[in-house]
């Protein structure tokens, strides 16, 4: 029960250990538990790729219908914000990186979940280490998003007290 909880654990990215690391009693673990550890794969891949859907929305929602058309306004009316347009700037780089980092993982987590672990369990854990940090890499981009756009209401807040 114990090996079992270790490789699902393993496979959502809770317990790592360093490549080339993998135990005889691990590789045994990975290979007498492939299915399971295939199908929660499956199902993280399943959750994350309507995550990123929801988000990659989420995300071109905020730029095309708050702020750059707030920008837009501004120049309008000769108004100067040039924080307001950096940060549109950054928000817009930031999604691009989203997309392609999200892009990355997941064709990463396809071919590993197309992997025989039966046969490569070395191979299989190696893979797994790659799409963890691909997966680090998206969890990244979300931050910074967040904190953008909680920078973006930081910056319309100041504006709106200015004027």
């Amino acid at each position: 029960m114990l090996k079992k909880i270790l490789l699902v654990c393993m496979a959502f990215g809770l317990v790592g250990l360093p490549v080339g690391a993998i135990s005889e009693e691990q590789k045994a673990g990975i290979t007498d538990n492939c299915n399971t550890i295939v199908e929660n794969l499956k199902k993280v891949q399943h959750n994350d790729a309507r995550a990123r859907v929801y988000l990659g929305g989420y995300y071109e929602t905020i730029l095309t219908k708050f702020v750059m058309p707030l920008n837009l306004r501004l120049v309008e009316n000769n108004l100067s914000a040039p924080e307001l347009i950096e940060n549109q700037s950054r928000i817009a780089e930031v999604k691009a990186t989203f997309m392609s980092d999200y892009v990355y993982y997941q064709q990463e987590l396809e071919g590993l979940v197309g992997m025989d672990c039966k046969k490569e369990p070395e191979v299989f854990y190696e893979r797994l280490e790659l799409v963890r940090k691909g997966r680090k890499k998206v969890e990244r981009d979300v931050m910074k998003m967040r904190n953008l756009i909680a920078e973006q209401v930081k910056l319309v807040g100041e504006l709106k007290s200015k004027i």
